[in-house]
């Protein structure tokens, strides 16, 4: 994931539902047109290069004692078959016919996903897609047309982020390959990559991207722990451990900066008061980055904050702010799988995703494990007082608050 050492990952399926592009492409203008035959063309390459597992594996057996490549592709090939059979078993993930079959993409990522936001507002722009609703970015399969698309909304005044992904999820339409994107990652993180795509096929909503990724986000870590611990990879449980410590300590950092720029956006002040005191929060968060460079990854992180704008902060909202809520639900049915998954479609299954009720528990989660590990050095926060001297008081902003930057109203989302 873009957010961390590996490539960005992403439930990303809009545009691979063949008939649905067929359909548009008979009722579409130019753009239109264009966008969904690259999508369907795409979709139909990776499809079509598929090979089995087991005979990708037969024909690496003869090479791999002298070609330290195929050994290394052989050996993932294998492990993710183990990781298959585990999330069956022990996660209750639905598998059936998926990840059985390899390709070679020939490319790093199988497709790049263009955000954009305004200026001045952590809202992200939303593309509407057929059969799958709205999402917050639009993919394709080829990095030049990504980067054409994105230089076209940066014209327009977007800010853009241009995210190279690595997996998605068919939800079923197809029987979802392994790739050569992901395939050679690191064992842990191969791991909770297949359990986080695994889950989009147990929950999913239409158009609500937030809530999809939070739970796949939520699943793919907790089934990890799940793995290393039935595996007594202990060493590996702690790597992980202080992994997640980093990535909660930037993404506390990240939390004070989206906050100071929400009260910035939402207030009266003309738009270029508006921009100066966003240059100064952005600023201030990257010289709080500087200063606590080592206990924030040590240089691993360096890249997502040299190109922090309001684009790149709006898909990291989308993957992370609804986990903790997911992490209440799993805690609260002592952890069954069945009961977790249950309580998740009862979620969904009310007429209207409580996203109020989410965000709370989420905020009851976060606050729980500030109570209870506030002195444990893997939990501590980084404060940054610079960057707090930029927050408004809110009754101060001006004007009702619209959950800028944090999905907002779910139906205003559904147009």
């Amino acid at each position: 994931m873009a957010m961390h050492s590996t490539p960005f990952r992403s439930f990303w399926t809009g545009l691979i539902v063949l008939l649905a592009a067929a359909v548009v492409l008979l009722n579409s203008g130019c753009q239109t047109v264009g966008y969904y035959s690259q999508a369907a063309s795409g979709q139909l390459r990776v499809l079509r290069d598929r090979e089995p597992v087991t005979r990708v594996l037969a024909q690496l057996e003869a090479r791999r004692a002298d070609d330290p490549e195929a050994a290394l592709l052989h050996q993932r090939l294998e492990f993710t078959q183990r990781v298959l059979e585990f999330s069956e078993q022990q996660l209750d993930l639905p598998v059936g016919d998926r990840y059985r079959t390899y390709v070679d993409l020939r490319r790093p990522a199988v497709v790049w996903n263009v955000f954009a936001a305004p200026p001045l507002s952590l809202r992200p722009h939303r593309w509407c897609y057929p059969l799958v609703g709205c999402a917050p970015y639009r993919g394709f399969f080829a990095e030049d047309m990504a980067r054409q698309r994105a230089a076209a909304l940066e014209r327009a005044g977007y800010e853009i982020y241009v995210a190279p992904v690595a997996a998605y999820s068919t939800l079923g339409w197809f029987a979802d390959p392994l790739m050569s994107s992901f395939i050679t990652w690191p064992e842990p993180n191969l791991a909770e990559l297949l359990f986080h795509e695994l889950a989009h096929g147990v929950v999913w909503v239409p158009g609500d991207v937030a809530f999809n990724e939070a739970f796949a986000t939520f699943v793919g870590r907790q089934g990890l722990a799940a793995w290393l611990e039935a595996t007594g990879d202990h060493e590996g449980e702690r790597r992980q451990q202080r992994a997640r410590a980093v990535w909660a300590r930037l993404l506390g950092l990240l939390e004070q900066t989206r906050l100071a720029l929400e009260d910035i956006y939402r207030s009266h002040l003309p738009d270029s008061e508006q921009q100066q005191l966003k240059a100064e929060v952005m600023a201030a968060t990257r010289g709080c980055y500087v200063d606590h460079r080592e206990r924030l990854g040590d240089g691993r992180y360096d890249g997502l904050m040299a190109g922090l704008n309001n684009a790149r902060l709006a898909s990291i909202s989308t993957y992370e702010d609804l986990v903790p809520a997911f992490s209440a639900l799993f805690a609260s049915v002592g952890g069954r799988w069945p009961d977790f998954y249950d309580r998740v479609r009862a979620v969904v299954a009310e007429e209207k995703v409580p996203v109020a009720w989410l965000r709370a528990s989420a905020e009851a989660s976060r606050q729980h494990h500030v109570a209870h590990d506030g002195d444990d050095e893997r939990t501590e926060e980084v404060e940054c007082e610079p960057l707090s001297r930029h927050l408004f008081h809110r009754e101060l902003a001006g004007g009702e608050h619209d959950d800028v930057g944090r999905g907002g109203d779910r139906q205003h989302e559904r147009t």
